[in-house]
């Protein structure tokens, strides 16, 4: 070791000892990993958004790594492949029936009234004549994908709830591969009916298609049917994640909120308002669409409060 080098690093610890403090460890980096409900456009976005926002607020290098689905992503996390997910609560239990120990931290928060749920919904185009589920018999249908919960798993388990064989209901189907492109699709033509999703309204208000934001106005949509509530994309960390850095992960998110440039992340990457701590009975809807008897969706505790910097403790 060069010499000087050697004096420089005896000289910093002398320091350290002196203060009665020894230099902390420098954290682990960290990957996060997400898929692209909203386009590759917006993954990319986000990407580039959430990468300095989290490095800053952890303490530590945050590199966001982006798949092309939910399955893979869902494995990822299951295997240690990334540190912490931005993930449907479908891909979540996905993971959590490969490895126990994967936990869920953090639920989306999209309406203004703190509600951390959505509904899956079948949407049409205004003034369209279908008015009910009965009427998308003969119909081409759009979804997002097969591992899709709002695009695909939940309006088809809807369709068995009301006596429908959503295998024979359609005359057609396509895959979009996102929400925005299920919009797209309505709108011009290529299919009479999508499967989205829908954030809550206040009672006796119509729902509006919050998966079709990209895809242009709303207003040129219409809620056919709409699922019970279900779980917002949570945040959820891998088997092998740090329990002494989970508390850290958890009010970053918790205090997203509190900034400008937090907010920014909220509105512009994660499509939020805030985020929640996730509870045991968040994932029962998920659990029960999957048959998953035998699994117990894993959350964290909720977080102990820490100052904020220039906060007092109490």
């Amino acid at each position: 070791m060069n010499r000087s080098l050697l004096t420089l690093l005896l000289v910093v610890a002398s320091l350290a000892l002196a203060q009665g403090k020894t230099p902390a460890p420098p954290k682990k980096p960290l990957t996060f990993g997400m898929a692209h409900p909203y386009g590759e456009a917006h993954a990319a976005q986000a990407k580039a958004l959430i990468e300095p926002y989290l490095s800053k607020a952890l303490g530590s290098a945050v590199t966001v790594r982006t798949f092309d689905s939910y399955e893979a992503l869902s494995e990822a996390l299951a295997t240690n492949q990334v540190d912490l997910a931005w993930i449907t609560p479908l891909a979540f239990v996905q993971a959590t029936q490969k490895n126990r120990d994967v936990t869920a931290l953090s639920k989306a928060m999209r309406a203004a009234d703190g509600s951390l749920f959505y509904r899956a919904v079948f949407i049409t185009r205004a003034g369209s004549p279908l008015r009910a589920l009965a009427d998308l018999k003969g119909r081409k249908v759009a979804w997002v994908g097969k591992s899709s919960a709002s695009g695909y798993l939940f309006p088809r388990a809807l369709l068995k709830e009301q006596g429908l064989d959503p295998d024979k209901t359609f005359s057609g189907e396509l895959f979009a591969g996102d929400h925005p492109g299920v919009c797209r699709a309505v709108r011009d033509g290529s299919a009479d009916v999508g499967a989205t999703f829908a954030a809550p309204v206040p009672e006796d208000s119509p729902l509006v298609p919050t998966g079709c934001e990209d895809a242009g106005p709303v207003a040129d949509f219409t809620v056919v049917a709409s699922t019970k509530e279900l779980p917002n994309e949570v945040i959820a960390h891998c088997p092998e994640f740090p329990p002494a850095r989970v508390n850290d992960v958890m009010m970053a998110f918790g205090r997203m909120g509190l900034s400008p440039d937090g907010k920014k992340v909220l509105a512009d990457a994660f499509r939020a308002r805030g985020f929640g701590v996730a509870v045991e009975g968040d994932f029962d809807p998920v659990l029960a669409l999957l048959k998953a008897t035998d699994v117990k969706a894993k959350v964290a505790p909720a977080p102990a409060e820490k100052p904020a910097k220039g906060e007092k403790k109490k």
